[in-house]
């Protein structure tokens, strides 16, 4: 693997993909609201109590700075091992979203005894922005 190198990385890219990524993350919320605070055991009179504290913001702040985080190692995984079409941007996505993502959330949920449904939620959501996000890295260099 070649050396990595932060100043030939295209910014623009990176910030593009953390902003997919929220946007993906909120419509897959949206979407899965009802399920997804079923199995976490959250009510919607939960939800309102949260408004205005930082149980409401922090989370999404820290969204942010975690996608910039995963992004940029994607995007130094992707240079060093030279990733520069669709398929293999595609492939650098899967191979993080389902060898990480996946399988870390997988041991934690069997030992926490969190359902199947919730890891289906859970790790979903980022497996799809890997891959997606892998390809706009890969094409957007």
């Amino acid at each position: 693997m070649d050396a990595m190198d932060l100043g030939s990385l295209n910014w623009w890219a990176i910030i593009v993909a953390i902003v997919f990524n929220q946007v993906l993350g909120a419509a897959w919320y949206s979407t899965l609201a009802k399920p997804w605070m079923a199995e976490v055991g959250l009510t919607d009179e939960d939800m309102e109590a949260m408004k205005g504290t930082p149980r409401q913001w922090y989370p999404y702040a820290l969204a942010i700075v975690l996608a910039f985080i995963f992004t940029l190692v994607l995007a130094l995984l992707g240079q060093g091992l030279g990733v520069n079409s669709f398929g293999e941007g595609l492939g650098l996505g899967l191979l993080a979203g389902v060898g990480f993502v996946l399988t870390s959330h997988g041991v934690n949920y069997a030992f926490e005894g969190r359902s199947l449904r919730l890891w289906a939620i859970n790790s979903g959501y980022p497996l799809i922005s890997y891959c997606v996000i892998g390809v706009l890295l890969a094409l957007w260099r």
